[in-house]
């Protein structure tokens, strides 16, 4: 992945495009605010991750026992089939993970979970119609059967069941054109994520290299309500929809931009 990206950060050099403007191409960029991301660089300790009025607590990383506060992670196997073993059992992956809380100004809250480099089987767990798995099977009509994958759960409020991201971090680089990732709650509350290839320029789109420089993420109308980029100190996009929307999506963000650095 860091090949891809490197050959991308070259290519902004080649351009003169200071500083770099992700392309979207299901909204006017115009439609949607941007946030300078504060906190993704430098040191990593006490890291707290902040974007326009969103703020993540101190995010932990490299969990070396506990996890999920909602379900006990003693419990094997797992009995409520709504959790991803993943994340509620110890596994030797553990130091592949970061987990954070976030909180808005109308008293939402979340938890987030996060982990790396682990196979889409590990979330087959039971028949659980509304599981990320099953929720891409029904949208796109095909399984998967990938390693390496990114997941992570959000959890809203109160809410016992999270939303769920399911990202394959090679295939969005190595197939950046045609890939897209899935951040769903169930089969009709769901997210796309569109690797984004093209960046702005004063001459209108211009298509990178190789490889995807951010995602935009679409909802079932294919409308971009929301965008990252993950170049340099990064960039948030998000539409005017309704605030728990814009704060779950801020979630999603700030979750995609964490990512880095995770399997080292």
């Amino acid at each position: 992945m860091k090949n891809y990206i490197s050959l991308s950060a070259l290519y902004l050099v080649v351009m003169g495009c200071t500083p770099f403007k992700p392309a979207i191409s299901n909204a006017d960029i115009n439609t949607l605010s941007e946030y300078k991301v504060k906190g993704r660089q430098g040191i990593l300790i006490n890291q707290k991750l902040s974007f326009g009025e969103y703020t993540t607590s101190k995010v932990k990383r490299s969990w070396t026992k506990g996890g999920n506060t909602r379900v006990p992670v003693t419990v094997s196997p797992v009995v409520d089939f709504l959790y991803p073993e993943i994340l509620t059992v110890e596994n030797r992956d553990r130091y592949q993970t970061f987990g954070f809380q976030m909180k808005d100004g109308l008293q939402n809250n979340t938890d987030v979970y996060a982990a790396t480099d682990f196979a889409s089987e590990q979330l087959l767990v039971g028949n659980n119609p509304n599981s990320i798995v099953n929720i891409i099977k029904d949208i796109t009509g095909k399984g998967i059967d990938q390693s390496y994958m990114f997941y992570a759960q959000v959890y809203v409020n109160q809410d016992n069941k999270p939303w769920e991201l399911l990202l394959d971090n090679n295939a969005s680089q190595r197939d950046a054109k045609q890939y897209i990732g899935y951040f769903g709650y169930d089969q009709t509350r769901y997210y796309s994520l569109k690797p984004i290839t093209e960046l702005q320029t004063s001459k209108g789109p211009k298509p990178i290299w190789m490889g995807s420089v951010g995602y935009e993420i679409c909802n079932p109308d294919n409308q971009a309500v929301a965008a990252v980029s993950l170049m340099d100190n990064g960039l948030v996009y998000l539409a005017a929809t309704n605030p728990e929307e814009r704060f779950l999506l801020a979630n999603l963000c700030a979750t995609l931009l964490l990512q880095q650095d995770i399997a080292e």
